[in-house]
């Protein structure tokens, strides 16, 4: 490609010439397509399975931006498809869920763990797999391992699928989506800590939180590795304290660590935005507690450089909030 195809026009694509609605896009987007705008109309194309003049649509209302595209696309698919007949077939949705509904979870009309885990097995998935997590977030599922009719309906229409075959395309994309979208790797955690905890409990269950660390973020990076010895160091410290109190039969009877809210969100913010070696940690921001003291214990007892008060480099903490 040479240096006086930076702006291209569009009308070469597959859908252009075949209506007046393409022709007006093409000439609305070859005022500002990049020059390598096939190689992210590709891209786009792979990861979300949109068609080409839906695809060109987002892309060029994110200014090529292709994470800031995904993340308008997954937000509301349907923002330029309303001209489209809708493509997914009720009544074969509502089938498609009694198929998964087991009499032996004793739910009634809701999908319950024997039914999930036949689901699981036409998908493909691991129970761990990230795509589980992300499957319930999509149908906005309240409970662990049920979905309600509503749920199942709503999530599928939300995708336009009415088909396994289907479901697992999109839910595939949208896992690899958020390989190049971190924002939407923050909702799947923000979602998580509601969906993970007790409807009685304010805060998560420490063995909880660090078994959907695990399938939100993958293999253990040191930090992480680090971050979860920290908070079994607490529990331990924790439990001697209340055994000396309680006797070592009440005291195994209290769980001492919970991952508030609050830490839940911006651990996020923590380990993927900032430095491996805490050196842009701001020791002023607005950190929880216990973030801030694993800090310190990174720094006093592995090794991590201690912060230079002058140093103008520390790490801004983001607020998405």
């Amino acid at each position: 490609m040479t240096s006086s195809q930076t702006v291209m026009p569009i009308t070469h694509l597959s859908y252009a010439s075949s209506s007046s609605q393409g022709l007006a896009q093409s000439s609305i987007l070859s005022k500002n397509c990049p020059k390598n705008y096939e190689n992210i109309l590709r891209q786009f194309v792979q990861w979300t399975q949109a068609t080409e003049p839906v695809s060109l649509n987002f892309l060029a209302k994110a200014n090529w931006n292709i994470e800031y595209a995904m993340t308008l696309y997954y937000d509301n698919p349907n923002l330029f498809s309303s001209s489209a007949p809708a493509t997914v077939d009720q009544s074969k949705t509502i089938q498609l869920f009694t198929q998964y509904v087991d009499k032996r979870d004793g739910l009634g009309e809701r999908i319950g763990p024997h039914g999930m885990q036949r689901l699981l097995i036409d998908l493909g998935y691991e129970p761990i797999d990230r795509r589980v997590l992300i499957l319930a977030w999509v149908f906005k599922a309240e409970t662990q391992c049920e979905f309600s009719l509503q749920e199942f309906t709503n999530g599928m229409a939300s995708l336009q699928v009415d088909s396994i075959q289907g479901l697992k395309q999109k839910i595939d994309a949208l896992d690899a989506g958020m390989k190049a979208d971190l924002t939407k790797t923050r909702d799947l955690c923000i979602f998580t800590f509601n969906y993970g905890k007790s409807a009685a409990s304010r805060s998560l269950d420490l063995e909880m939180a660090i078994c959907y660390w695990d399938v939100i973020f993958g293999a253990r990076k040191p930090l992480m590795s680090q971050w979860i010895d920290f908070l079994y160091g607490q529990e331990r410290m924790a439990y001697a304290r209340l055994e000396e109190e309680l006797g070592p039969t009440n005291a195994k009877k209290v769980k001492s660590v919970w991952i508030t809210r609050d830490t839940w969100n911006l651990f996020w913010d923590f380990i993927v935005l900032g430095k491996e070696d805490l050196s842009d940690y701001d020791e002023e921001g607005a950190w929880p507690v216990l973030i801030d003291q694993f800090v310190d214990h990174c720094r006093e007892n592995l090794n991590y450089p201690k912060p230079l008060r002058e140093n103008s480099n520390a790490m801004e903490h983001q607020s998405y909030y």
